[in-house]
């Protein structure tokens, strides 16, 4: 139900200097009488289930609420392959915005590259709507799987969300650093800000500055947390000067 489902949001920032810049909503589900209920379970739960969208939903609708409180920061929500194929989905978005006094340039949402290779005219009608209402589309997991970069340009995407996989593989030597360099590089050139997701150390961060990452995510500056202490952040920030926000 509803009220088992709680929202926590995870901090993205300037890649520059590590202040906060943005979050991440997530929804997390403790299961009465059971506890909480890992996202990798729930979330196939919700999708099997039909009720994957209404989650999706509710989630930004809550979140959206929220970033009321933190102006000039970003709000990034994942969208499921199930909202692309609604048609009305956008027309859901636009009045959820219209409730909330939700300024569209703030959001950022993210979807995964099964859907658009799968219904390509689809997916650029869906996004082309969604654009309109002046939201920004980022292409999530970008490494985890067959994007290349041409998807970005062909449907539209506004933002790169480089997978965890491809910092972790930084690790490895020079040269998967200059793939994920030259990664940045092409999607720059097309216009395109990058996010790197799955950052876990400080020399991780350094080197996805060195790369040309536009903005970072992950543990390193702070796990999925709840909004009073993103209040907290959001007064002191605390990434000022590089130091580490979480």
């Amino acid at each position: 139900e509803r009220r088992e489902i709680n929202i926590v949001y995870q901090p993205v920032v300037d890649a520059t200097n590590w202040r906060l810049i943005g979050v991440e909503a997530l929804a997390r589900w403790t299961r009465k009488g059971y506890g909480p209920v890992p996202p990798d379970v729930f979330i196939p739960i919700a999708e099997s289930s039909g009720l994957i969208d209404q989650l999706g939903l509710f989630v930004m609708h809550r979140a959206c609420e929220r970033i009321a409180d933190w102006p000039g920061i970003k709000l990034a929500v994942n969208i499921s392959p199930g909202q692309f194929r609604d048609p009305e989905f956008s027309q859901h978005v636009a009045s959820m915005f219209r409730k909330t006094g939700t300024d569209p340039s703030r959001i950022t949402l993210e979807m995964t590259e099964g859907y658009f290779i799968q219904n390509p005219d689809r997916a650029r009608a869906a996004i082309a709507r969604l654009k309109k209402l002046g939201v920004e589309i980022a292409l999530d997991d970008f490494g985890a799987g067959f994007s290349s970069v041409g998807y970005l340009r062909q449907f539209g995407f506004d933002r790169m969300k480089i997978d965890r996989s491809l910092v972790h593989a930084m690790s490895e030597g020079d040269h998967a650093v200059q793939t994920l360099q030259a990664t940045v590089a092409l999607a720059r050139s097309l216009g395109m800000p990058v996010t790197a997701e799955g950052v876990e150390s400080e020399d991780q961060a350094l080197k996805l500055r060195m790369t040309g990452c536009d903005e970072l995510q992950g543990y390193f500056f702070g796990r999925p947390m709840e909004s009073h202490e993103i209040d907290v952040i959001y007064r002191t920030d605390r990434g000022r000067d590089g130091k580490r926000i979480a």
